[in-house]
């Protein structure tokens, strides 16, 4: 009697064994899954922060016009030292130098028209999704462009997007 009870014993701690295997694997799938969404995870992250800086800069510029007939003045220069942006999209130096969320610069001028007011932001670091982000963009700018191709109201370069307001 004694013998069985020490054999059914062993089973069941072989039993437990394969139990902490089986979810141990399915533990280092989950978190190996997980980790692979990371860079996508991560460029919805800048994508959506981009957003919100051209949304916060072109909401700044309107502000910083208040009674000023055109926009033949504004930069960002301007709007970071009279404090209408804030240091996130400024950065130390109130020049948008690298400040994006993609890595690279933030500018406001005046457009041709001096009604209108241009913002550009280049990407040095993730040019392959230039395209895709311009589509995002396009319907934002002053034209309301459902994408960027044909969009007068947007210009892209191979590292730059220019949208204006």
């Amino acid at each position: 009697m004694l013998k069985k009870q020490i054999a059914s014993r062993k089973k069941a701690r072989g039993a437990s064994s394969v139990d902490i295997l089986i979810y141990a694997t399915l533990l280092i799938g989950l978190i190996a899954f997980v980790i692979s969404k990371v860079p996508t995870i991560n460029y919805m992250f800048n994508v959506s922060a981009f957003q919100s800086d051209v949304s916060s800069i072109s909401e700044a510029t309107y502000r910083w016009k208040k009674r000023r007939p055109n926009y033949s003045s504004v930069s960002l220069e301007t709007l970071c030292q009279d404090r209408y942006l804030e240091n996130s999209i400024c950065g130390d130096a109130n020049d948008g130098k690298s400040t994006n969320s993609f890595g690279g610069d933030w500018t406001v001028s005046p457009n041709t028209n001096s009604g209108l007011y241009d913002i550009t932001a280049t990407m040095p670091n993730d040019t392959d999704r230039i395209n895709e982000l311009a589509d995002t963009m396009a319907p934002t700018t002053r034209g309301g462009c459902s994408e960027a191709e044909g969009c007068a109201t947007l210009v892209k370069s191979a590292n730059s997007i220019t949208m204006t307001f």
